[in-house]
């Protein structure tokens, strides 16, 4: 469904962060990637995004070149990004487009709000919603167009470990639904592990694909499992020794 191909990012400046990243997603995958700060991971988020344009390579999305944002992707970023001067019904309608009146647009920001849990909250400003609430709010955003693909750039990151764990398990469920496809962004290899499909290892400077590790194990995955422990392992071996964040 969504194809990287030969992918190389080179900015003004001379520094070159990714070379010759090639990938293909089928439909419903969720794949993690993962790596050392400053391997490139996010870069290549934002080129699939369509929020930096590639120095070499295309990407494809069901055969079609990809040029700038597309509404058949949705980005869920580190922080929630929401405005603070709307409420959190118009924050979630805000990427809906304006062809739709009013009336459906709020409509389905209501529909979205309430598939992460939110629907008693759509009148609150972001000021008063938890880290938690915030970045559920933020995943509705995304989700409000029913995207085909979803891409997470390290979401849970600044929230603490319960909230994070709770997010993933909503995460799941709200993949489970419609199956979009997903790329999610982590320097947490448990999170990686946990939730994806398949694994990406992202590695050098400038960044390449240094592994693919494929989780072919059935959800729900126990945490503390041994074959989850086995694979963190073969992750770990291929990282280097740089400043990775694991989870405890």
């Amino acid at each position: 469904m969504l194809v990287i191909d030969r992918i190389a990012k080179r900015f003004a400046n001379g520094y070159e962060a990714l070379s010759q990243v090639s990938l293909s997603l089928r439909a419903g995958e969720i794949l993690a990637v993962v790596g050392a700060s400053g391997c490139g991971k996010s870069t290549l988020l934002r080129l699939v995004a369509g929020l930096e344009t590639p120095s070499a390579g295309v990407i494809l999305l069901d055969g079609e070149r990809l040029s700038g944002p597309s509404p058949r992707i949705g980005v869920v970023f580190q922080e929630p990004r929401l405005m603070p001067w709307l409420k959190l019904v118009s924050n979630v309608a805000f990427g809906l487009p304006r062809r739709l009146p009013k009336a459906e647009r709020m409509r389905l920001a209501r529909a979205a709000l309430a598939r992460v849990g939110l629907a008693r909250f759509e009148d609150a400003l972001p000021k008063t919603l938890s880290g938690g609430m915030a970045q559920r709010a933020a995943i509705a955003r995304a989700l409000v167009t029913r995207p085909p693909v979803l891409l997470l750039d390290e979401p849970f990151s600044a929230l603490d470990a319960l909230t994070r764990q709770a997010l993933q398990e909503e995460l799941l469920r709200l993949w489970a639904e419609d199956r979009p496809t997903m790329v999610l962004v982590t320097h947490d290899l448990d999170e990686a592990l946990y939730l994806a499909d398949r694994v990406v290892v992202l590695g050098g400077h400038p960044g390449r694909v240094r592994l693919e590790l494929e989780v072919s194990l059935p959800r729900p995955r126990p945490r503390d499992g041994t074959a989850l422990a086995a694979l963190r392992e073969r992750l770990f071996a291929e990282l280097p020794h740089g400043p990775v964040e694991l989870a405890a």
